[in-house]
């Protein structure tokens, strides 16, 4: 569904904005969907050509990082966050792009942060932290062997 710029929020102020939603295959949650490696940068889908989106509005791509954490980055890569809500992320797209407003690109593959955090610093840490814990849990854990007998009153 699609809804004209023109329309406007009930104080009568028009709403100013574009947000695309950008979804590969969705993982099933049987499966895990492979993480990129550490310290590799994510391949950013390229910005919309100018039919579709102008190129004096700025575009801003949010999505999940590893630790699940909502990453903001600007598409030409010069400013960009590390936020604990989704609410926050597009707060600090909105404030970077003020007074003119801007684009918002969701991304539903995870990607990490390459530009230098100008988020929460607390999240940042926290982030750290997460992928440090990330590191002590393997993937899958080693199967259990379940030994037959082991039971209070099993037959055998």
């Amino acid at each position: 569904m699609t809804r004209s710029a023109a329309h406007s929020e009930p104080d009568g102020a028009p709403l100013r904005g574009i947000c695309l939603v950008v979804k590969n295959q969705q993982p099933s949650r049987d499966r895990k969907q492979p993480l990129p490696a550490a310290g590799s940068t994510a391949k950013f889908p390229r910005r919309p050509d100018s039919g579709v989106l102008s190129a004096s509005i700025p575009l801003f791509f949010i999505g999940r990082n590893r630790s699940g954490l909502w990453i903001a980055r600007e598409a030409e890569g010069r400013s960009g966050g590390i936020f604990l809500f989704k609410r926050s992320a597009f707060r600090f797209a909105q404030r970077r792009s003020a007074p003119i407003g801007c684009a918002t690109m969701i991304l539903a593959e995870r990607f990490e942060l390459d530009v230098e955090n100008q988020g929460s610093p607390l999240v940042a840490r926290l982030d750290k932290v997460l992928r440090r814990v990330r590191k002590l849990i393997p993937d899958y854990p080693p199967p259990i062997p379940i030994r037959r007998g082991i039971f209070e009153g099993e037959r055998r």
